[in-house]
């Protein structure tokens, strides 16, 4: 299968991905978590690291077994990590794949719990949370193409740094309105648009500098 059908299959979760190369670092959330995308990914010889949902997909251990992801980390304490290499049926072989997972403290549990409530709410007609939902809350577990000269805590802290760059948007959104578009030429639109991210440069770095300090003290 060519990376255009695989993109095709998975068009829901990868509508715009484009430009993509080898040597590039792909990190996503959960929603992006697919076999379809990995194998589009690799098509492109792309490197990911990408959020796993439970019961997503199938994993296999060297002798083709099916097994189960989670019980590879049920071990782990809170804020303790590992990884565990296993296979996924992509394209119709086995493919390597690597899993790093993350125990949650139990205050970051209980905010992913709040959560999934409210998802379950809004998608699943106010169903209760599963027990695999549950399990799977305990932990942060990704998945990625990157080899061993990455450790697992570089790997996981490769994909922390993908919620501070959602938080970062959400804070412009917010603050700066960057979705509220006010012309439609892409010219002007880039002009709008650059006006804003140097508002956003100048603010942040005067807040940081201190220059607004409760003692009026630059």
């Amino acid at each position: 299968m060519s990376p255009d059908s695989l993109l095709e299959c998975d068009r829901i979760r990868w509508p715009n991905v484009t430009g993509l190369s080898k040597n590039d670092i792909v990190v996503a959330d959960r929603a992006y978590g697919t076999l379809p995308g990995v194998g589009y990914l690799m098509g492109l010889q792309a490197d990911y690291v990408l959020r796993v949902r439970g019961s997503g997909f199938s994993i296999y251990d060297q002798n083709e077994q099916k097994i189960d992801l989670l019980a590879q980390f049920t071990g782990l304490k809170e804020g303790e990590s590992a990884e565990v290499m296993a296979y996924c049926l992509i394209n119709g072989r086995y493919e390597p794949v690597r899993f790093c997972a993350f125990r949650k403290d139990e205050d970051s549990e209980r905010k992913g719990l709040k959560k999934l409530v409210k998802i379950n709410q809004r998608k699943r007609q106010s169903k209760p949370v599963s027990d695999l939902q549950q399990n799977y809350n305990k932990y942060i577990i990704v998945m990625t193409s990157l080899g061993q000269t990455v450790s697992c805590a570089q790997v996981l802290e490769l994909y922390r740094m993908r919620w501070q760059i959602e938080i970062a948007f959400k804070h412009l959104k917010s603050i700066f309105r960057y979705n509220e578009m006010p012309a439609r030429l892409s010219e002007n639109i880039l002009t709008w648009f650059y006006g804003k991210l140097l508002l956003a440069a100048l603010c942040e770095t005067m807040v940081n500098t201190g220059r607004f300090s409760p003692s009026r003290q630059r």
